[in-house]
């Protein structure tokens, strides 16, 4: 099951990975960049080893109270390296973060550290006339105000910094640190993934510049609100084009580091973009950092699925043509330019409607999912978007310009009047010949015109009566991964922990969660696919059981076995619809 509501999270353009268990991710410095030259750097004997001892001490943990941030760790721990590189206790701090995420406690706060700190930045900068000694206290002045902005020796650590930035010497953090370590504690959570800077290069070309140097389009997203569960949402995504002295060709990034399937779905991109501009290379420039922005930059982002929207939008800069405000799109891409399903496309359509999307591209093998959406929420969302089938880069770049041929336009007004005519006269007027005939006509147009597709069949008693089997799994899993994975850190918590009665006394809000959790299954009870019946009342019995709470006469310990075996049902049960070759076919697996 926790496989499954990974495999969900990741395959969304900006899915929320944050509130689960990286949190604690730990990134280790960069050893090797040269920010000063170590070898001529004077200090005393006494001095060095002061300078270095206080650093580890940033970098070690305080009390609970009172505990140092990552980055500011691994910086404190990069300027000790460069100090004293052989330094037995500096190894073992480093061993310790990256292996556990936490560095041995040691009786020190942070006043007292600061004041150490102090004293080497003012031996360091006695040396006036030696660069590197100047440099180094910049970074050591820097990292004491970080960890002790208010502390006694806060006016004089600022004031070095002031002499020192006036002198032209300021650290310099960029490309400080290393790819995250993430420390796994539960092991009922989710397989970490480890996210790093990515960068592509495309071959420049004979251009003098990009035809448009900004572009943004809109990203259908599954997000993790704070209670675990899923829910869909739109999210803008931009792309920014500067010169860059330092830059040949064309060098594409992101302004966040990402996971392995979104950096490599990137790389399909950009082989795309080359096939399709190589006879035109008046239009590729040279000498250009282009950065992927994201309107949540601060979220951990993986997946595929952005792969249309990156696509769409990079052409846009290229081809100087503006993409539409009101579009919004889901898939991953092929390098010939073929887009390929997707997860939760349903969930991704209601994101879609709450921000007021009106034109809406998904994959063409995601379809059957939309006939999801009329069964849960009725006609009202199709009204409201027009969601069209991509089968390749063509069919989203016919929907998703600003100005779009005279065919699209003709296509989307003749929807919107079907549309009013529905909204005003209520789903019976679907019924209607004089309605068929137009929606039909619609269809004509355009044949992947998905909204009005639905509502057509919907009309003439054809539409879709249960959810498909990607709908139904992931209508479950929106409605309890929160609750089941509060379940599973419960029990981990119980097998490290001496006092089980404690271990399963869920708080009100995990409670509250699971009753939700419950009314929900309810809900869905009549639409799932039958196929799909054992693994509903699985999950269903589960979360009753929290919602319930221990029996009167039942103990902790015993509560929590009964949820552990309550829960190994759940995955039993979803083991065996993994097995089993029809369900995978049907859900394009």
């Amino acid at each position: 099951m926790f496989s499954r509501v990974f495999l969900l999270l990741i395959l969304c353009v900006g899915c929320l990975f944050g509130p689960v268990a990286w949190a604690d991710a730990y990134r280790p410095p960069d050893l090797e960049k040269e920010i000063f030259d170590v070898e001529k750097v004077e200090l005393d004997r006494f001095d060095r080893s002061g300078a270095v001892s206080s650093l580890i001490s940033v970098g070690r943990d305080f009390d609970e109270d009172d505990d140092i941030d990552f980055e500011l760790r691994a910086h404190a721990l990069g300027i000790a390296h460069r100090l004293d590189a052989d330094n037995d206790r500096l190894k073992d701090v480093l061993d310790q973060l990256k292996e556990k995420g936490e560095a041995i406690s040691e009786s020190a706060d942070k006043s007292r550290v600061s004041r150490r700190l102090a004293s080497a930045v003012r031996a360091l900068m006695r040396k006036k006339d030696n660069e590197d000694n100047q440099v180094c206290a910049a970074y050591i002045t820097d990292i004491a105000l970080r960890l002790d902005p208010e502390g006694s020796s806060a006016d004089r650590l600022g004031k070095a910094r002031d002499e020192l930035e006036e002198a032209g010497h300021e650290a310099d953090w960029k490309d400080m640190l290393g790819s995250p370590v993430y420390r796994q504690r539960n092991p009922w959570e989710e397989e970490q993934v480890v996210f790093e800077k990515k960068e592509v290069e495309m071959p420049g070309g004979e251009g003098d510049r990009f035809a448009q140097p900004q572009s943004r389009v809109n990203g259908l997203v599954v997000r993790q609100l704070g209670n675990g569960n899923l829910a869909g949402s739109a999210s803008t995504v931009n792309a920014t084009a500067l010169r860059e002295e330092d830059v040949d060709d064309l060098l594409f990034t992101f302004n966040q580091d990402v996971g392995p399937m979104m950096g490599g779905c990137l790389e399909e991109v950009i082989k795309f973009l080359r096939i399709r501009y190589d006879s035109e290379p008046d239009k590729i420039p040279s000498g250009y950092k282009i950065e992927l922005g994201f309107q949540d930059k601060y979220v951990p982002k993986d997946g595929p699925s952005a792969a249309t929207a990156f696509t769409l939008l990079l052409d846009s800069l290229f081809s100087g043509e503006e993409l539409d405000d009101d579009f919004a799109c889901t898939g991953d891409m092929t390098a010939d330019g073929m887009v390929q399903r997707i997860g939760g496309a349903a969930a991704k359509i209601r994101g879609a409607t709450n921000r007021g999307c009106k034109i809406v591209g998904i994959p063409l093998d995601n379809g059957k999912e939309i006939g999801d959406v009329l069964i849960l929420d009725g006609i009202d969302q199709l009204l409201d978007i027009q969601i069209f089938t991509l089968a390749d880069f063509d069919e989203a770049y016919a929907v998703s310009r600003a100005k779009k041929s005279e065919e699209v336009e003709k296509t989307l007004d003749l929807f919107r009047q079907v549309a009013d005519v529905v909204r005003e006269a209520g789903e019976p007027a679907l019924s209607n010949p004089k309605v068929q005939e137009r929606l039909q006509a619609v269809l004509d147009r355009m044949p992947n015109h998905l909204s009005a597709k639905l509502l057509l069949e919907k009309g003439k008693g054809e539409a879709p009566k249960i959810l498909t089997v990607s709908g139904t799994i992931n209508q479950i899993e929106i409605a309890t991964s929160g609750t089941l994975r509060n379940i599973g850190r419960a029990i981990f918590s119980s097998r490290v922990s001496d006092e089980d009665e404690e271990a399963f006394e869920f708080d009100k809000e995990t409670v509250t969660d699971a009753e939700d959790a419950v009314d929900e299954l309810d809900k869905l009870a009549k639409a799932i696919d039958p196929r799909l019946k054992k693994y509903h009342a699985s999950v269903t019995k589960v979360c009753k059981s929290v919602a319930a709470g221990p029996g009167d006469d039942e103990e902790g310990e015993a509560f929590g076995e009964r949820l552990k075996d309550e829960l190994d049902g759940v995955q039993s049960t979803y083991r065996k619809l993994m097995e089993d070759p029809e369900i995978l076919e049907d859900m394009g697996m």
